[in-house]
């Protein structure tokens, strides 16, 4: 960026990312961020925590050093000297302040010796003074761009010793001394000259710079081999295609060619069976029309003879009944043929159960690998099977570990734990990490290139979740990052924590170790305004609130810069009467639990409504609605239950009664799914959280009425960190308490 074009953006580089103001004391963390010394003591302050700090910028924690004194931070003197250049771009405008008399005049100079500047009335002092005889002074309207360059490089002054450069550098203590502080504060220790100690510091950063430089074209180079072999790996499956189509359709040739030649078989045997058959059928025919004539001439006979001539012998009547006799012990003989075709069950299994061919890999690397196991893991929360490869692999490890499985099994069989990543240690290990889904005893196996590492299968032991409570933060008030009455919970993919305040209508932002990072919203109805804000949500960069009083659900950035709303009072679709509890279903919609019209009711992210839920007067007070796999799960407060909908919104079951028992409820509240799967009730008029199966089976329960660690108020939303640590909001405590 050349001189002007930095003067043109000189404000933007001088205020500071929190106050939005001028920096004052500028003070950088190790991520190099700056910000204002006040501002840094303010986030110290709001978080409650003394001996870290986390970056407002990149929410990175650093640990304060020494004893806690922010003011032990670097000072960020390049801003400073932005602050020194600043009022110089500005005097045209608003004039520049003397730093003799304090006069604003925009007829100054400029001393680039004192570093300050002087109106025209007090110039020919200071240039009448001796000692100032060498000091280089400059009128403002006289500046050209080098001569701004010369104040953003003029060199640091003494903090201790106004005035007073800083010349050396106090090898025992690690800073920037002057002349004074060398002879009385350092006297005794080891010094260099400051010019040198940079210069040696600024090559010693410049060798690590090309190091870094050489590793990146190094890497580059690897990038660009892996392109040649993600084509050449291409290319060779695509070849690889062809010959598996042009193998199959060979063997399919080969079964239509014998296909073909039993038909021509069939074919030959109808031939030759067909003329038998007309010959028999012929000659059956033959028979059949004798017979009709005699039957006949026999029928004639007895109806025109009496019945002594009839008895009286006679050959033609003797010979029927001689031929009746022999019919009936005779019997016709028909050529039948029956055709069967016998399949070659042997082949029929062969294709079944082998393949038409395999797949060969070869592979440049050999290694071998080593696991253990933990020997406990805890139901919902994250184990990890760690893996120890050789030299061999330690390049590649990483790049390969689609490789290594690691599957956890119970005695049926069936697979109990999900792997959720892979940790690469850059040492030759590496992590496989679940989360197991049941308590019991599992077999674990860890599987490099389909066969078992050293150690593996082992036995894992999973036991039942208990809930510990390991952050608190919030109090009853009215100032930032103070709670009234919280009520929703969510969080987003960066572990930032949304609470809906209902107390003070407004939403709070914190980091997940409870540091506040900034609030938006007031009492009111106008665009951005809250009258009791209940259910929030994150989606693609936004914060859904469901604002229960103005009937409607407000949009709004991850800064809290108001964006849409929708709905509006009333008991049409698009509609809302005291809206609560609201979530985002998989396909991004919102659902949003409509208190008054008895219906869950889900609009697109733009606000268009889509479809109800409950319509067939299935839900008395509707709190709650999540989706989780293909189940609508819904908290009906009156009811005092759960109810389950399809996908449709059929109703399913349901589970629960009023009571204080295990699986009984007394005004259930919101509803989360933690990392095994379980779903969570807050059951408010109880004071605890219930962990549920999806069935409706009970798990655990955990909190109790109080106000102590892990006891409840009103316990009123739930929402799951990425580390499977549970945030629960309580609205008569006035807190948020995060569990493990």
């Amino acid at each position: 960026m050349d001189i002007k074009t930095f003067l043109d953006n000189i404000h933007e580089h001088a205020c500071c990312p929190v106050c939005k103001t001028r920096f004052t004391n500028p003070k950088h963390l190790p991520c190099l961020h700056s910000f204002c010394l006040c501002c840094l003591q303010g986030i110290q302050q709001t978080s409650g925590i003394l001996d870290t700090i986390s970056c407002p910028e990149c929410r990175q924690n650093f640990r304060i050093p020494g004893n806690g004194d922010l003011n032990a931070f670097p000072t960020n003197f390049r801003i400073n000297s932005l602050l020194d250049a600043l009022p110089v771009t500005e005097c045209n405008t608003i004039g520049i302040k003397c730093g003799n008399c304090e006069k604003t005049s925009a007829e100054s100079a400029y001393c680039f010796t004192c570093c300050s500047c002087w109106c025209d009335d007090c110039l020919p002092l200071h240039n009448g003074i001796k000692t100032f005889k060498e000091h280089h002074a400059l009128a403002l309207k006289d500046f050209r761009d080098e001569d701004f360059e010369t104040i953003l490089k003029q060199p640091t002054l003494c903090g201790k010793h106004e005035r007073r450069k800083q010349k050396f550098f106090c090898q025992v203590c690690n800073i920037a001394i002057c002349n004074a502080c060398a002879l009385t504060d350092h006297d005794g220790h080891a010094k260099i000259v400051l010019e040198d100690a940079a210069k040696e510091r600024k090559s010693r950063v410049n060798a690590a710079i090309e190091l870094k430089k050489r590793r990146a074209l190094e890497k580059m180079t690897r990038i660009t081999k892996i392109d040649e072999n993600c084509i050449s790996v291409q290319e060779q499956a695509a070849g690889l295609k062809r010959d598996v189509q042009q193998f199959a359709d060979i063997c399919i040739a080969a079964i239509e060619a014998q296909k073909n030649h039993i038909f021509d078989e069939v074919e030959n045997v109808v031939r030759e069976a067909l003329p038998l058959l007309g010959e028999q059928r012929h000659e059956i025919e033959e028979e059949v029309k004798k017979q009709e004539v005699d039957i006949e001439k026999t029928q004639m006979i007895l109806k025109r003879s009496t019945n002594s001539q009839i008895m009286q012998p006679h050959e033609f009547l003797d010979k029927k009944v001689q031929e009746k006799a022999e019919e009936e012990n005779s019997a016709d003989c028909v050529i039948e043929h029956v055709f069967t075709f016998i399949r070659n069950e042997k082949l029929f299994d062969d294709l079944k159960v082998q393949q038409i061919g395999f797949i060969s890999i070869t592979s440049s690397e050999t290694s071998s690998a080593e696991g253990k196991g933990i020997t406990e893991g805890i139901v919902g929360l994250e184990g990890e099977i760690v893996v120890t490869t050789t030299n061999a692999r330690k390049e590649q490890c990483y790049q390969e570990h689609d490789r290594v499985t690691l599957e956890i099994r119970n005695r049926e069989g069936r697979d109990s734990a999900i792997k959720s990543q892979i940790q690469d240690n850059k040492d030759g290990t590496y992590k496989l990490r679940y989360f197991a889904k049941e308590t019991g005893t599992y077999q674990a196996s860890v599987k490099d290139n389909g066969k078992h590492v050293h150690g593996s299968p082992f036995e894992v032991q999973v036991k039942g979740r208990q809930f510990r409570p390991v952050l608190s933060f919030g109090q009853q008030g009215a100032d930032a990052g103070v709670l009234s009455s919280p009520w929703g919970v969510a969080v987003n993919d960066k572990d930032e924590i949304a609470v809906s305040e209902t107390g003070n209508h407004r939403v709070h932002i914190f980091t997940s170790n409870g540091t506040h990072l900034r609030s938006f919203g007031k009492k009111g109805n106008q665009q951005g305004e809250f009258d009791f804000p209940a259910g929030i949500a994150f989606r693609d960069n936004k914060i859904i609130v469901a604002n229960t009083n103005n009937h409607r659900v407000q949009l709004f950035s991850d800064e809290g810069h108001y964006f849409n709303q929708f709905g509006g009072k009333g008991s049409r679709d698009h509609q809302l009467q005291f809206p609560l509890g609201l979530s985002i279903d998989s396909d991004g919609n919102i659902m949003v639990a409509d208190k008054l019209n008895k219906l869950i009711k889900i609009f697109s992210l733009d606000g268009r409504f889509l479809r109800s839920i409950g319509t067939e007067g299935s839900l008395i007070f509707p709190f709650h609605c999540i989706q989780h796999n293909n189940y609508l799960i819904v908290s009906d407060r009156s009811d005092h239950c759960i109810k389950v909908f399809n996908r449709e919104g059929e109703f399913i079951y349901k589970f629960g009664n009023k009571g204080k028992g295990d699986g009984e409820f007394d005004t259930p509240c919101c509803l989360s799914v933690d990392k095994a799967g379980h779903l969570l009730v807050c059951d408010s008029a109880n004071h605890r959280v219930q962990v549920f199966k999806l069935s409706g089976e009970f798990v655990t329960k955990f909190g109790a009425y109080g106000t102590g660690k892990g006891e409840f108020k009103r316990p009123l939303s739930t929402a799951v960190l990425s580390d499977g640590k549970v945030i629960v909001t309580e609205s008569q405590n006035h807190r948020v308490q995060i569990f493990e």
